[in-house]
This record gives C-alpha cells, structure tokens and sequence, in this order.
C-alpha cells in the first residue's frame, strides 16, 4: 500500500455540476453501493453560480469506527417565486448525490438510511452589486465511504439541454507550458512589455 501515484494530465479545483436523488425515489444499492432509483424515477441535475459549487467531505474516526461528513455548497441567483417554489419543496427532504468534479470524476454520497439534507438561505444583499441569491447545501453523516459512480446517469428526458462548453485553453511561454484555464476561466499577465500572442488550432 503506497500514495505515491503518479498525477497525469490536468488537476482542476471545483465542482463541475451534482445530480441529486429524493428519498422517496430511491429503491436501494447495488453490490458496488451505487444508488438504485426506482423504475420511472430520475436522477435531477443541479448547477450553481460558476465557480460557487463546493464539496468536502471530511473524515472522522472514533473509536466507535469511521464516519464522513459530506458538504456540497452552492449559490443560486436572484429570488423568484418558481425558484422559491422549487427550494421549499426541498427544505428538510434527504437526497443521495452524485458529484461531477472538474477533472471529470462522479463522486455519490449518501445511501438509504444515510442521506444529505438539504437547505437554502435567501439573501438580497443591501447594495446593487451585491448577489440577490440563495445559498444552499447538502449536509449528512454517513458511515459509507464515497463511491465512484460508473453507472449511466438516468435524468429526466423533459430537463433542458445544457450549453455545449469549450475547450481549456493551454498558455506557452517561450515554449514552456505555463498554464492550462479551463472553458470560462482567466488567465492574468502584468508586464511593462508588449505581447505578442498567437491562437493555434
């Protein structure tokens, strides 16, 4: 048993989007404990303002054994009552998750018996450029190490298509990777010089 694996390709902090599972849909786990919906029921897809999603999941040992603390975070924009409507619904109800990190990874969390709860605070700030949002969460306890979701992601037919996203864009100084940002990223460069830059295909 080693840690010494060899890190290849890009590593991306951050949550690309979760997908979220009601208790009442839930029908159990299979022999990798990945969560079985119920025959008709799906899988919901979450997002959140860029950049806001967050997750951990910390560990804690005892001598009564191992359990884990999984948070996911998000921020959604501006009050409007459909909104409102929706999150209501959610307040207080327990949900299994599937995480989609920016590397790719689908990480679930929470299982029967040992789901996340959810919340979500209203705040409209006092200044104009303030965020008029919500602020959510998903929070349990759980004795169930995370899993690697493989399965097929069965979501409702009728959800919108998402925007198709580009590329990351790699950064070359003199020949030297200097920097890979994501589809939607930024890259920053202070100099009292003149660049001249070229966009290759």
């Amino acid at each position: 048993m080693n840690l010494t694996f060899p890190v290849t390709g890009d590593n991306y902090g951050g949550v690309d989007r979760f997908w979220f599972a009601i208790e009442d849909d839930i029908a159990g786990v299979d022999e990798q404990g990945q969560v079985v919906l119920k025959e008709g029921k799906f899988w919901n897809l979450g997002r959140a303002v860029k950049y806001t999603l967050d997750f951990s999941n910390p560990q804690n040992t005892r001598r009564g054994g191992t359990t884990f603390r999984p948070v996911l975070r998000g921020l959604v924009k501006k009050y409007r009552p459909e909104l409102e409507e929706v999150l209501a619904a959610m307040r207080g109800e327990r949900f299994a998750l599937i995480v989609k990190d920016k590397n790719g990874y689908l990480i679930q969390v929470g299982r029967p018996g040992e789901l996340l709860t959810f919340t979500a605070d209203q705040a409209t700030g006092s200044m104009p450029y303030e965020g008029n949002q919500f602020a959510f969460s998903f929070r349990g306890e759980t004795s169930a190490k995370p899993v690697n979701y493989l399965s097929e992601i069965e979501v409702d037919p009728t959800t919108p298509a998402e925007p198709v996203e580009g590329s990351p864009v790699q950064i070359y100084l003199n020949g030297a990777l200097v920097a890979t940002v994501p589809s939607g990223g930024s890259f920053g460069i202070t100099t009292e010089f003149t660049l001249e830059y070229t966009i290759l295909p």
